[in-house]
C-alpha cells in the first residue's frame, strides 16, 4: 500500500467519525456519548479512533478549530474583497449550513454547556477582532467596549441556536436582514 492510499483511508476514517458523532448527537446528547459508541457507529476500531483523536472532547476541540480556522480565513478574504459585514454574514451562514452540522448539535441542547460556552468566547473574539472595529459608536472606556463585545457576541450566539433549533428555516439572506433591522447602530 503506497502512502496515497494510506492518505485517503486516514481522511476517510476521520469522515467516518465525524459522520458517526453526528449521527450519536441527533439522538443522544453529548455527555452521553462514549468513544465506543463513536467506534460502532464509525465501524471502526478503537485503535482507529485513537490515530485521529484522544478522546471525544479532542475530536470536538479539533473540529472547532478546523471549523473556525476557515471561518477566520473567511472573514480575511471578505475583508480584502471590500465585503459588507452583511455579505461576509452570508457567507458565513451558507459555510455553516453546508458543512457546520457536527458543530450546530454541539451548540444545541444535545451539546455540553462547555462546548456552548467555548463557543461563546470564540463569538467574543471574532466580535472584538471583525465587528466592534466597524461599529460607528463612541466608546468612552475598555469596560463599555467589553460589555458592547459580551452584548453583540452573546445576541448573535443566541440568534444563531436558535435558527439552528428551528432548523434553518430562514434562508442566510433573510436571517442577515432580519439581524441588521435589530441593531441599533450602523456597521461602517
Amino acid at each position: 500500500m503506497n502512502n496515497s492510499d494510506k492518505d485517503i483511508r486516514f481522511y476517510r476514517t476521520k469522515e467516518r467519525i465525524i459522520t458517526a458523532m453526528i449521527d450519536l448527537l441527533k439522538v443522544k446528547s453529548f455527555d452521553q456519548v462514549t468513544v465506543k459508541d463513536i467506534c460502532e457507529k464509525a465501524t471502526i476500531s478503537r485503535s482507529g479512533f485513537y490515530l485521529h483523536y484522544i478522546d471525544k472532547y479532542d475530536l470536538v476541540e479539533k473540529y472547532q478549530l478546523e471549523f473556525m480556522t476557515y471561518v477566520n480565513q473567511l472573514i480575511e478574504e471578505s475583508s480584502k474583497e471590500n465585503l459588507s459585514m452583511e455579505e461576509t454574514m452570508i457567507q458565513l451562514l451558507y459555510y455553516f449550513k453546508e458543512e457546520g452540522q457536527l458543530l450546530g448539535l454541539l451548540i444545541s441542547n444535545k451539546g455540553s454547556v462547555e462546548i456552548q460556552d467555548q463557543m461563546k468566547r470564540v463569538f467574543q473574539q471574532n466580535a472584538l477582532k471583525n465587528v466592534i472595529p466597524h461599529i460607528n459608536l463612541s466608546l468612552k472606556n475598555d469596560v463599555e467596549k467589553h460589555y458592547l463585545v459580551t452584548f453583540f457576541s452573546n445576541a448573535m450566539f443566541g440568534i444563531f441556536q436558535e435558527w439552528i433549533h428551528s432548523g434553518q428555516k430562514e434562508k442566510p439572506e433573510e436571517l442577515v436582514q432580519i439581524l441588521t433591522k435589530f441593531i441599533p447602530y450602523k456597521l461602517v
